[in-house]
């Protein structure tokens, strides 16, 4: 990573809180840990694969140079001074930059979903309408990836008040729910702060499922 496109992370984290979930671009590990999954046992066709929340793009960076003829890489990427960084990095390959919110996004389904969404920033009720975004956009075996800053949460539930501890404790019952839909689970600790990989995949009756 660039010391420049880690300052101009840092501006935006500044800026624009609710919108930035880290003061510092992902660790190399991190995003090494999120692309892995995505073209392992890949199969014998061309791969759909969204990316939500790409931010300065240090996980396409492993992902898009790895397609394959046929393959269809989307980015959606609300901040707009990510989305024109990304254009400027990326356009010249396959991927297309879609500078808008995932809830307001239609395409067809997909095989990957990687999201570097900064979910504890966002009100319950929108992380909930996420995941339903993440279940409809998804083919019934695909999967996504995500990440999570370890036990931030979990303090913030203990150490918040009112409001903000209902809406923390919503998050971690919503993600109790997910449980069930886990496939892989990897904790890295080289990265500021100490996150964890989770792999998840759809549930067989999204409408149904409780979060």
């Amino acid at each position: 990573m660039r010391f420049a496109d880690g300052l101009k992370f840092l501006q935006e984290s500044i800026r624009q809180q609710n919108m930035v979930g880290a003061v510092w671009p992902s660790s190399p590990a991190l995003c090494a840990t999120m692309a892995e999954p995505v073209l392992r046992d890949r199969p014998d066709r061309p791969l759909r694969i969204l990316e939500v929340g790409a931010g300065l793009g240090p996980v396409s960076e492993i992902l898009i140079p790895k397609l394959r003829a046929g393959d269809t890489y989307d980015i959606v990427e609300l901040n707009p001074t990510f989305c024109e960084h990304l254009r400027d990095r990326f356009g010249d390959t396959p991927a297309t930059i879609h500078e808008l919110s995932i809830l307001d996004f239609r395409a067809d389904s997909y095989d990957r979903i990687v999201s570097g969404l900064p979910l504890a920033n966002f009100p319950a009720k929108v992380v909930e309408e996420i995941y339903r975004t993440f279940f409809r956009l998804m083919h019934p075996d695909a999967f996504f990836v995500m990440f999570e800053y370890l036990v931030i949460r979990q303090a913030l539930a203990v150490a918040t008040l009112g409001a903000e501890r209902r809406r923390v404790r919503r998050i971690l019952e919503i993600e109790q729910h997910l449980l069930p839909l886990q496939r892989e689970q990897i904790d890295i600790l080289a990265n500021v702060p100490p996150a964890r990989v989770r792999v998840r995949g759809r549930p067989e009756d999204p409408d149904a499922f409780t979060l």
